[in-house]
């Protein structure tokens, strides 16, 4: 699951001059789509999905927005910036249930005298299984890089990238154990 819970706020107003007015007041437009019930339509601080969209790729993961005082999982299905300023104009979301099975991308986290050539690998698995984040580890090594099969993926989870695809190569030319 993911590692940060986002607060939103519930019930804001339709259409550009509302989507307009709440960015200035310092919020994102959140469309939800999917569960039981009719697309819902909040806003999540700018700040704080600014600075998350800053330090990992956030299309294709995994979610946690609390709304109405009730955590939901969601998957990123799109971001949309503007075209000059790169600001933040809307998200959208999916809304996700806990069994239910997703692929998602996730980011890998490299070990000492490792540097990644992808920044994240795409597994399946039920949503509660998905792990934050995969480390590639030195021990990993083989002939001088890291291969997405080779890495150690939770109980529940399968790699839905290309096994024999290269996500990490030796930067000091020591070979893993």
């Amino acid at each position: 699951m993911s590692d940060v819970v986002m607060q939103a706020v519930s019930g804001r107003e339709l259409g550009s001059r509302a989507s307009r007015r709440l960015r200035a007041e310092g919020f994102v437009p959140v469309a939800l789509y999917g569960g039981a019930g009719q697309p819902e339509v909040a806003a999540v601080g700018a700040r704080e999905l600014g600075n998350l969209v800053a330090h990992r790729p956030i299309v294709g993961s995994i979610l946690e927005i609390e709304l109405d005082g009730k955590r939901h999982a969601t998957l990123v299905k799109e971001v949309q910036r503007h075209p000059v300023k790169r600001s933040l104009l809307h998200v959208d979301l999916q809304l996700l249930t806990a069994k239910q099975s997703v692929t998602v991308a996730v980011q890998l986290i490299a070990g000492a005298g490792l540097q990644l050539v992808r920044d994240t690998i795409e597994v399946t698995g039920s949503v509660s299984a998905v792990p934050v984040s995969i480390e590639v580890t030195p021990a990993m090594v083989v002939d001088g890089a890291v291969a997405a099969g080779a890495l150690k993926l939770p109980k529940g989870i399968e790699l839905a990238s290309d096994p024999e695809s290269v996500v990490a190569t030796e930067v000091d030319g020591q070979e893993g154990e």
